[in-house]
């Protein structure tokens, strides 16, 4: 007799995909909210140490020392150093990102049709992707302003949540 500490239920169905399918989406804006945030706090350090450093080596060797100061997302936004208002929109987004991509789809496994309250998943998923992408709009917004690219209109802006959540929920 095997243990049972395997995965057990393969059976698939076009609703459980549809369900494992948001949770994939949710984690794409997960890991894009993540990685934004990364790369402007590495954006932000480079464009500060970049000029003090002599030649190549140095460059990679600061890079690779940036990189490793910003492995977790709160010290990535920490570095940002944003107005209050801007960071406490970041931090929800961490706390999103963090249900995300750690407790979301725990005991989600297998045919999800009769294990899972569909409405109250949508809802969960709702709300972290709100969270999400205010917290996408203020990074992209950083971002933008350090490169100098010009920001969408205001429209734009103001769809942009209720897209998110469209999209990750919808199926």
């Amino acid at each position: 007799m095997n243990p049972d500490i395997f995965l057990g239920d393969f059976e698939r169905t076009d609703h459980t995909d549809a369900l494992h399918a948001m949770l994939g989406r949710a984690l794409i804006m997960a890991t894009r909210f993540d990685s934004l945030c990364k790369a402007a706090a590495i954006q932000l350090e480079l464009k500060t140490e970049a000029s003090k450093s002599g030649d190549e080596d140095d460059r990679t060797s600061l890079l690779c020392a940036i990189a490793e100061k910003y492995r977790t997302l709160n010290s990535s936004i920490k570095a940002l150093q944003l107005p209050k208002e801007a960071s406490v929109l970041l931090f929800d987004a961490n706390s999103a990102r963090n249900a995300v991509a750690h407790d979301l789809a725990k005991g989600l496994t297998g045919c999800l049709d009769i294990k899972v309250d569909e409405a109250y998943l949508i809802r969960e998923i709702s709300e972290l992707m709100f969270d999400l992408a205010y917290g996408d709009i203020v990074i992209s917004k950083t971002i933008s302003l350090l490169n100098g690219d010009p920001w969408p209109r205001a429209d734009v802006i103001s769809s942009y949540v209720e897209r998110v959540i469209h999209w990750v929920v919808e199926k």
